[in-house]
């Protein structure tokens, strides 16, 4: 392992064990912190609003760390409101036109927090059933002074702004394509089942119907995924799921979640995200024993206590959506020739989506995929293309320990190359 938490990380992983639990930290544990780095890096992961009342009540922060906190936290409330309020006009706007809408993460999400307000976010995300539904929606709400996003950069989402630009994601599908078929078909499957398995819920005092206990996890999980094979995600999708997995959920429930990440082959990722916050965010052990096992966090002959402090050194290394690093930009599922083959063969599908339609100019697309990519690195992020696959390749090690997309038995044996302490 390159390197272990450095005593800020230490920190505010300690602090947000707290603050997710609504529990008092142990001060003096982290007493003789550099607070000013520590605020920086929950900023960096936009989680520093989560921390409002454990840094209050201890009285830790200089008046002008203080003052900073309390202005960021003020602002996210604000925010979340408005985000509330907006996400229930647009669904109920779509409902009177004839199309159902359910809400992803946002405002569904923050509900599970001990404050829900101080979850931070900043656009809304709906899940519409497939293309026409999605095209439908983005009519209705652009007759009602909404507008499309010049520049549409993903293939699973349409982005609209609202009138005072707030970003609305319409999701015809789950996740951006993976670079593989049959699980790309697999998730397109579930979405009608997904909208059919919603319950109401109340969230700070505003009904919506939300997807089901396993269908809502499922869904925070892929879109960890996502971003994990893309340049990586921050602490903040480990607060969602950690306060989510600290509510009780019947055996059912828990099965029901546990065929769907064997169906689509993300067991793996799912183990490794939970033994992540079980040993450093302190999820109870006890409630996802049914995922990874005893109650230590771990399950025999799978991953142990090295890959989680990968994962996790990833995830700090990231902040949020892997904006901190100019060479981060993908992890491939291993770090073989062939994996490295198939991941660029992707990219330039995902960039050029007509050369499916066209395979005998495939190495006409894939020169200038090639070529997009040495430009973009050297003249527009500053990084040579030789950094950013070393990178990748670093990050592949990981995911390949994973072993994603292979759907099997939840007893198969431990991944090669896992490593435990």
């Amino acid at each position: 392992m390159s390197r272990q938490l450095n005593e800020e990380e230490t920190v505010l992983c300690r602090l947000l064990s707290a603050a997710l639990h609504a529990k008092p930290c142990r001060m003096q544990e982290v007493k003789n912190a550099d607070w000013e780095k520590v605020l920086g890096l929950a900023d960096g992961h936009r989680v520093l609003p989560l921390l409002y009342d454990v840094l209050s009540e201890a009285s830790v922060l200089t008046p002008e760390q203080q003052k900073l906190l309390d202005h960021k936290s003020r602002r996210t409330v604000r925010q979340s409101y408005r985000l509330l309020f907006l996400s229930r006009g647009v669904i109920e706007l779509l409902k009177e036109n004839g199309v159902d809408a359910v809400l992803l993460k946002g405002s569904g999400t923050a509900g599970l927090y001990p404050v829900p307000e101080l979850r931070k976010s900043g656009d809304i995300d709906l899940l519409l059933c497939g293309e026409a539904k999605t095209e439908r929606a983005a009519e209705i709400l652009c007759a009602h002074g909404f507008r499309r996003a010049e520049k549409q950069s993903a293939h699973h989402h349409l982005v609209l702004f609202s009138p005072d630009g707030i970003g609305v994601e319409l999701h015809k599908m789950l996740a951006e394509p993976f670079d593989n078929g049959q699980i790309n078909a697999r998730l397109a499957e579930l979405i009608p089942e997904y909208l059919r398995h919603l319950e109401t819920k109340e969230v700070m005092g505003v009904k919506f119907q939300l997807p089901q206990a396993p269908w809502h996890a499922f869904y925070l999980l892929v879109h960890m995924l996502q971003h994990f094979l893309r340049a990586g995600f921050g602490l903040k999708l480990l607060c969602d799921w950690v306060v989510f997995w600290e509510k009780e959920y019947s055996r059912e429930e828990q099965q029901t979640f546990l065929e769907l990440v064997q169906k689509t082959g993300i067991r793996g990722f799912a183990e490794m995200v939970t033994g992540v916050c079980v040993r450093y965010l302190g999820l109870s052990a006890e409630r996802v024993r049914f995922l990874v096992g005893d109650a230590a966090g771990k399950r025999s002959g799978h991953f142990g206590d090295g890959d989680a402090q990968e994962l996790l050194l990833d995830i700090l290394e990231a902040e949020e959506f892997g904006r901190s690093d100019a060479k981060r930009m993908v992890a491939m599922r291993g770090n073989s020739l062939p994996d490295y083959l198939r991941e660029f063969h992707h990219q330039t599908l995902l960039t050029y989506p007509s050369a499916q339609k066209y395979k005998i100019l495939l190495p006409a697309f894939w020169t200038a995929a090639l070529l997009g990519f040495l430009y973009r690195n050297r003249k527009l992020r500053g990084v040579s293309g030789w950094a950013v696959l070393r990178k990748a390749g670093v990050r592949s090690r990981l995911a390949g320990r994973m072993q994603l997309f292979r759907s099997g038995k939840s007893d198969a044996k431990r991944p090669r190359g896992s490593r435990r302490k």
